[in-house]
């Protein structure tokens, strides 16, 4: 009976997986590069955002508010939690739950619906506010998703596919929070919404990409 090579190669990860009980350097020097490649990734969305959609006229004077301060911390909460999930999908033997890691994320989104005066229909102010933003945090993650998967590259993450989703997360995230200098729709319903869509949007794209480039 013939065995799949590919069922065979999936058993030694799984196997080298089990045995790392310590973290070899190789692993321990991940964070510092997804460090860097989350910097670059955010320069990168911030251009996107600021050449293909334009930075709000009245930026400035919004910054201090507290519908962009909301919009500014959930997301840097998700690019947290995404950190810490790519670091974890990276390493051999670490582990690490979705849903607590993005706990704060969704702590301070729900938050938001409960205190701001959210006058923001889920539509958006605009006729084409959905669709403008889907595409802006989507585009904006590319670039940075593609800085990420070369770092998870050097690393040896043994779920491709969990850890091309999880560098789409922590790209998405990026783009979305570069995507704040750009959005006119304030309402924490638009954002807990949408936003979050476009995340998962970029996630989907990460793990179907992840699953091939960072297969073994």
């Amino acid at each position: 009976m013939e065995h799949d090579p590919r069922l065979q190669t999936d058993a030694l990860i799984r196997r080298l997986a089990g045995d790392a009980g310590a973290i070899p350097r190789r692993h321990r020097a991940l964070l510092p590069r997804l460090l860097v490649a989350a910097g670059g990734s955010l320069v990168l969305a911030v251009l996107v955002v600021a050449v293909a959609f334009g930075v709000r006229g009245d930026l400035v004077a919004h910054v201090s508010s507290s519908m962009y301060l909301y919009k500014a911390v959930a997301m840097a909460c998700v690019v947290a939690a995404g950190l810490a999930l790519v670091r974890a999908a990276g390493t051999p033997g670490a582990s690490m739950r979705l849903a607590a890691a993005l706990a704060p994320a969704v702590a301070v989104l729900f938050a938001g619906l409960v205190l701001l005066d959210d006058q923001v229909p889920l539509a958006g102010a605009r006729p084409v506010s959905v669709p403008v933003c889907l595409l802006a945090i989507v585009l904006a993650a590319l670039p940075g998703l593609a800085l990420l998967l070369l770092a998870l590259r050097r690393a040896t993450p043994t779920r491709p596919t969990f850890a091309g989703g999880m560098a789409g997360l922590l790209a998405g995230s990026i783009g979305a929070l570069a995507y704040t200098l750009s959005c006119v729709n304030d309402g924490a319903v638009f954002v807990s919404v949408w936003y979050s869509l476009a995340i998962v949007a970029s996630s989907a794209i990460g793990a179907l990409v992840g699953r091939r480039v960072l297969a073994w």
